[in-house]
C-alpha cells in the first residue's frame, strides 16, 4: 500500500460523514466543522453538549422528540464553539494572551467563591468530564474573550444618563418596591347588617368604631385591626376590592366564607423601592449589558462573513 494512498484513507476516515472503525473497532474521531485554520472534532463537540445530555435524558419526551432535542442542542452547541474559534483567532491576531498565573488566580478565585477545596474541585471536574489541564484552558479561552470583548465592544459603549432615566420610567415595576397595606375589617353575619354598617361608615362614623360597635370579629376591640400584608396572600375577591382603595378607603360589602367582610386601608406602606439615584448604577449596567450583547452578536457576524468555515455535521 502506497504511502499516498494511506494519506488518502486517513483523510477519508476523518472527514467523512460516518465514523471509521478500526481493526479492534476503536471509534475514530472526526472533524466537524473547519474555521480558518482551525477545526473542531466530534470529541470536542461530545464533550460540550455532554451536561446537557441529561436534561435530555430525564425529560418526559418521546424518544423521537428526545433525539431531535439532542441534534437541536448539538447544532447550537457546534455555533458556540465555532464563535469561540473566531474569537481566540482574533484574540490571537490581536496579541491577546492569557498567563498561567492569571489563569491559576481565577481558579482559585472560584474555588474561594464556592467553598472548595482541590480535592472537591476535581472531583468536579471529573463528574462534568474535564481533566483540570481541560479546565484550564477553557478559564484561558474565556479571559481572552473577556479581554477581547473590552476591546473591541465595550470600550466603544457610552450609557447616557437620559437612557437611564427612560430606562428607569419605562420599567416602574423594577424599582418601585413592595407594596404593602396595613388593613382593617368589619365582619358581619348577613348581607342586611352589612349594609347597615355601610351606611353608617358613609354617614362618618370612623371605620375602628363601626368595628367595634358592629364587627363579629375577634380583632373587634382593637378596632379591627388586621395588621400589614402583602395583599397578594388574600383570596381574589378580596385582593381585587383592596387593590382600587387608596389610604382612607373603605371597601363595599365582600362575601367571604366567614361572612361579609368590608376592608379599610389604614395605610400603604412601600417597601425595597428604588430612586432614579439609587437605581442608576444597576441601570447603567443593564443597559451596558444589553448594548454588549447587540455589538457582539453583530461582531461575530462580520468575522463569520469574513472566515472560511465549512460545517460537517
Amino acid at each position: 500500500m502506497t504511502k499516498k494512498f494511506l494519506v488518502w484513507l486517513t483523510g477519508i476516515c476523518i472527514l467523512g460523514s460516518a465514523v471509521c472503525v478500526s481493526s479492534d473497532q476503536e471509534i475514530v474521531d472526526r472533524i466537524v466543522a473547519v474555521v480558518n485554520d482551525d477545526i473542531i472534532t466530534l470529541s470536542q463537540l461530545h464533550q460540550a453538549v455532554q451536561p446537557y445530555l441529561k436534561q435530555a435524558a430525564s425529560s418526559q419526551r418521546s424518544e423521537a422528540e428526545k433525539k431531535q432535542m439532542v441534534e437541536s442542542i448539538e447544532k447550537q452547541m457546534l455555533n458556540t464553539l465555532i464563535d469561540r474559534t473566531l474569537t481566540r483567532q482574533e484574540a490571537a491576531r490581536q496579541q491577546i494572551s492569557v498567563s498561567d498565573a492569571d489563569v491559576q488566580s481565577a481558579i482559585e478565585n472560584f474555588k474561594r467563591q464556592n467553598g472548595l477545596d482541590q480535592e472537591a474541585f476535581e472531583k468536579g471536574l471529573e463528574s462534568e468530564g474535564l481533566s483540570l489541564e481541560e479546565y484550564r484552558e477553557r478559564v484561558r479561552e474565556d479571559m481572552m474573550q473577556s479581554l477581547l470583548i473590552n476591546r473591541v465592544i465595550r470600550s466603544r459603549i457610552i450609557v447616557t444618563q437620559s437612557e437611564i432615566e427612560t430606562y428607569y420610567q419605562a420599567h416602574p415595576e423594577k424599582f418601585r418596591g413592595e407594596e404593602k397595606y396595613h388593613l382593617r375589617n368589619i365582619l358581619a353575619a348577613s348581607e342586611s347588617e352589612a349594609e347597615q354598617v355601610l351606611s353608617r361608615l358613609d354617614q362618618g362614623l370612623s371605620f375602628s368604631e363601626a368595628a367595634r360597635q358592629f364587627s363579629s370579629a375577634p380583632n373587634a376591640a382593637e378596632g379591627g385591626d388586621l395588621g400589614v400584608f402583602d395583599i397578594h396572600t388574600f383570596s381574589d375577591a378580596i385582593k381585587a376590592a383592596v387593590q382600587q382603595l387608596k389610604k382612607g378607603e373603605y371597601s363595599r360589602m365582600i362575601s367571604t366564607n366567614q361572612g361579609f367582610q368590608i376592608i379599610y386601608v389604614e395605610d400603604i406602606l412601600e417597601t425595597g423601592g428604588k430612586t432614579l439615584e439609587q437605581a442608576g448604577e444597576e441601570i447603567q449596567e443593564v443597559l451596558y449589558r444589553e448594548q454588549a450583547e447587540e455589538k457582539f452578536t453583530r461582531w461575530i457576524e462580520s468575522l463569520k462573513k469574513n472566515a472560511h468555515i465549512r460545517v460537517m455535521l
